[in-house]
């Protein structure tokens, strides 16, 4: 037993990519390639199950497809999510309606950088409207103070769309970025923070467990771009019960992705 299952239910990283990005480092440029590599991580720290999305294309479509089929070959260890954008509106249903109903996703990724909108815009209702319905997870990429992502603007989308649980991706990233985000999820019962990030000073779990309550804190890694054994790590040796790891590493990423 590796020491991430010790304790542990089942590990969920919520946070990794499908496909290919070379000017990081992310592996060779086949797919056969990628999935090994992401699979050798997710097995050297004791990760059950990856969630997956791919944010590499202007076409959430394709996105999506390819996605779809780095989480076939595993389905046991592979969770996909839908990369949604709002720049093609007329498109952006049918697209979720293909990632969710025909490949099974569990959850929506935004990363509002690449749209240049805050998520605070109109332009992403559809989206969001569509989550609503579904009472589907979005996963947004956030930092500290940015105008189109930052942590304080989820609180009022948060309440605009309440069947919606809303994870806040890095959790804000620096320590003023973490205490923001811990903020907002104070503000809005929907909101979580996932860990993963670069941002990884010690004490960093304990202040989000302060903050929002384990119960809606998850395991994040950025998987294969960061090895999830930090992430692990992280949680591992935290100051924290067993029964607050484990609601990290897993079970309420189950709760919320219905798996």
């Amino acid at each position: 037993m590796t020491p991430a299952r010790k304790g542990a239910a089942r590990v969920i990283d919520v946070h990794g990519h499908a496909g290919a990005w070379q000017q990081y480092g992310w592996y060779d440029r086949t797919p056969k390639d990628g999935i090994a590599w992401v699979l050798r991580a997710m097995d050297r720290a004791g990760v059950d199950q990856q969630c997956l999305f791919t944010i590499f294309h202007g076409d959430a479509r394709k996105c999506n497809r390819d996605t779809h089929e780095f989480v076939r070959t595993h389905p046991d260890r592979f969770i996909g999510f839908a990369f949604a954008t709002p720049l093609y509106p007329e498109e952006c249903r049918d697209a979720l309606v293909e990632a969710i109903d025909g490949f099974g996703f569990k959850a929506i990724k935004i990363y509002p950088p690449y749209a240049r909108i805050p998520v605070t815009d109109v332009r992403w209702e559809p989206i969001f409207t569509f989550a609503q319905e579904r009472g589907l997870p979005v996963l947004s990429h956030t930092s500290a103070e940015d105008p189109l992502c930052g942590v304080h603007l989820f609180p009022e989308v948060a309440k605009r769309y309440p069947a919606v649980s809303w994870i806040l991706g890095h959790a804000g990233g620096s320590y003023e970025g973490r205490a923001a985000a811990c903020r907002s999820a104070q503000a809005a019962p929907n909101i979580y923070l996932e860990i993963c990030g670069s941002n990884r000073d010690p004490g960093s779990i304990e202040q989000l467990v302060a903050g929002a309550g384990a119960e809606r804190v998850l395991l994040g890694s950025d998987n294969p771009l960061i090895d999830p054994r930090i992430h692990l790590g992280r949680v591992l040796l935290a100051d924290l019960t067993n029964a607050q790891k484990r609601l990290i590493l897993g079970e309420n990423a189950a709760r919320l992705l219905k798996v």
